[in-house]
């Protein structure tokens, strides 16, 4: 908790940082004429984007989860699991604190460990599947647009593709058969014997039984392709309105709709840029690629404002809404009862 404390304070502090240089340097006339001159109703549509994109995030859990356990009784929770996991993710360096944040709300809301780990690891898999086959996608049918308009183009873009295709492979080979998941175990559990050898024999146990319960878990969605289709669509479509939220601000900031395709396409490739840049929330990253892949779309308007309307809106939102859901978890009771495990039943 301390740690995510610390890494909320370097974001806020770096976006003062940020809000300081927009109003100091030369553009702080321009910066507070556009803030004059928004129009604010297609803000609103962008910010509605953005809450719509909030949706579909929880429905991906709600389809996962339903296709894990069946006809049992869902028990609830999904919207502020994922708010909470996007907390998580955006104080923590390369997002690697929303796995564990997701994990532990769902397993508070009722769900077996194991189970809500397996979603937990679906859901990433889906997410990066999904995000690299559109940013490729969308390449395809802007690559001369792309090439001709961003200086070293194919520089950021294929490293990023590289990566991001290395780390799908991983969690293929993660979900195939268990063997990767099985020598992380033994790997932790050794750690735990060298460091921890009173609570060995306690936490072996129940990391087998947690192990045995992620394969079935996993197991079980793999048969269950209805729910992997509905998966990938809401996946789809939470991107695609997130996608939305630059081409409402172009509206509002300059009132025309003018190469909205081309900066959808752009915003994509800059999401999955920056998602590599390790610093909490991608600060810092986020900023430069947006400089570079979304500003030049906003021909009238100085940078530093368009970055922290579009950083406000896709980023620092989640931070009120998320940190909320993430403390009342962290300060609920847990469910009571048996935990809820995965059945290959519909």
């Amino acid at each position: 908790m301390k740690k995510l404390l610390l890494n909320l304070l370097i974001v806020l502090v770096v976006s003062g940082i940020l809000i300081a240089v927009m109003f100091t340097n030369q553009s702080a006339d321009e910066a507070v004429r556009i803030l004059k001159s928004l129009d604010y109703l297609y803000i609103s549509i962008a910010f509605a984007c953005v809450v719509i994109n909030w949706i579909f995030g929880a429905l991906i859990i709600k389809a996962i989860k339903k296709g894990m356990i069946g006809k049992q009784r869902d028990p609830g929770g999904n919207f502020s699991a994922f708010l909470a996991s996007e907390f998580a993710a955006s104080v923590t360096p390369l997002a690697s604190g929303s796995q564990p944040a997701l994990v532990y709300i769902l397993s508070k809301k009722g769900l077996d460990a194991g189970v809500a780990t397996s979603i937990a690891i679906i859901r990433s898999f889906i997410y990066l599947v999904t995000e690299l086959a559109l940013a490729v996608i969308g390449f395809l049918f802007m690559r001369k647009y792309l090439v001709q308009h961003i200086p070293h183009f194919y520089a950021i873009f294929i490293p990023t593709i590289v990566i991001c295709l290395l780390i799908v492979i991983l969690f293929l080979a993660f979900l195939e058969k268990g063997r990767l998941a099985n020598k992380i175990v033994g790997l932790f559990l050794l750690l735990v014997k060298r460091f921890f050898p009173k609570k060995y024999d306690d936490i072996e146990k129940a990391a087998a039984e947690s192990l045995i319960s992620f394969k079935e878990g996993v197991s079980v969605f793999k048969t269950k392709p209805r729910f992997w289709f509905f998966a990938f669509l809401f996946q789809t479509m939470e991107f695609l309105f997130l996608y939305l939220v630059p081409v409402f601000m172009l509206r509002a900031i300059e009132g025309t709709f003018d190469n909205a395709l081309p900066l959808m396409v752009c915003t994509s490739i800059c999401m999955i840029v920056m998602s590599y840049v390790p610093t909490p929330g991608t600060i810092g990253g986020a900023e430069a690629f947006a400089r570079l892949l979304i500003t030049p779309f906003f021909v009238s308007s100085p940078a530093l404002p368009v970055i922290l309307i579009w950083r406000v809106l896709t980023y620092y939102a989640k931070i009120p809404f998320g940190g909320i859901c993430f403390m009342v978890a962290l300060r609920g009771k847990g469910a009571i009862g048996k935990k809820i495990k995965a059945r290959r039943t519909v």
